[in-house]
């Protein structure tokens, strides 16, 4: 068999599992550049009534006096778009971290079990939300405070402009450990919208598969709202705690001593529906911020998935020129 009649050894492409860092972050980057004055109107009525035993519950007239203020009041910049780059931030360090190492574990649990199920994907979606929770808590601990700012009388506000005056401020006036405060909710957070979402999206994605849907934008919006209100019920009730804790200021306001204070004094004052704060502007949030989401993962990922295929093409093709030489 002469050189040129041999058969061309397999190419294989590269590895592909740093896409899922790369999509994670941007798509989530996108995402919140839609969902983002949600979020802050969320924030906002998580701390509406707080310790006041007559606002157990908000009110439509509560929601829009909020929304109406953000809007009004604040403006665009300071109100709706309030720790927009703490915000960016964030989904760079806690999005990236968590949809990566999602990916490389689900690959590694494959690789040693040979498929996946839901009770595989619960284990690889808690080990990376709570190790991405760690590394991104003080981008939440600022993103936090710069939503809640116009909370505060204006004497009392922090007034961060960016992200990297929240952390340079908060390391010089109240110490480097103040950006880690909040950290086990964040984390408890983290593992539930990790699972909710990640979890829940994957298993649904692959139950449609196997049932004999075809992927299409009909399945993906499908699947994302699913995750996203699975996320939002799961999640509301230590959001509520995570965001109280990180905003509280020592000297002023309500002050708590840890997240188990948080919980017996709101329920002990609140009720157990002031765990369910701002859960309209929850969904308000989330379900946008999911479908793009997921959507911009799924374009992004096949875009970047198209470049490794050329590149692929264009070895092979470089192989073969060799060969018949």
């Amino acid at each position: 068999m002469s050189l040129a009649e041999r058969p061309l050894p397999t190419v294989q492409p590269p590895p592909v599992l740093w896409h899922r860092f790369v999509v994670g972050a941007a798509a989530e980057m996108l995402a919140v550049c839609a969902s983002h004055p949600a979020d802050v109107l969320k924030v906002r009525l998580q701390l509406t009534g707080e310790g006041n035993s007559a606002m157990r519950t908000l009110t439509a007239q509560d929601i829009l006096r909020s929304g109406r203020g953000l809007a009004v009041n604040e403006g665009v910049r300071n109100g709706l778009y309030a720790g927009i780059s703490a915000s960016w931030s964030r989904q760079f360090v806690f999005s990236g971290l968590r949809h990566g190492l999602y990916g490389v574990l689900e690959h590694r649990w494959k690789q040693e079990f040979g498929s996946i199920s839901l009770p595989g994907r619960t284990v690889c979606a808690v080990s990376s939300g709570c190790f991405a929770a760690v590394i991104a808590n003080p981008t939440d601990v600022v993103l936090i405070r710069m939503q809640s700012d116009g909370h505060w009388p204006p004497e009392q506000r922090r007034r961060y402009s960016h992200i990297f005056d929240g952390l340079r401020q908060i390391s010089r006036h109240e110490g480097v450990a103040t950006l880690w405060r909040g950290c086990s909710p964040t984390v408890l957070r983290a593992a539930l919208v990790t699972t909710s979402q990640i979890g829940t999206y994957e298993e649904v994605k692959h139950g449609l598969l196997r049932a004999g849907y075809a992927e299409s934008f009909s399945l993906t919006m499908c699947c994302a709202m699913t995750s996203a209100t699975v996320a939002c019920l799961v999640t509301a009730p230590v959001d509520i705690v995570k965001t109280r804790i990180m905003n509280m200021q020592r000297d002023c306001g309500v002050s708590y001593k840890g997240p188990v204070d948080v919980v017996t004094r709101t329920l002990q004052q609140e009720g157990p529906l002031a765990f369910y704060k701002g859960l309209s502007a929850t969904f308000l949030r989330l379900w946008p911020h999911t479908v793009l989401l997921w959507i911009g993962q799924e374009k992004i990922g096949a875009f970047l998935k198209s470049i490794d295929t050329a590149k692929t093409t264009a070895a092979r093709g470089t192989i073969a020129t060799g060969a018949s030489r």
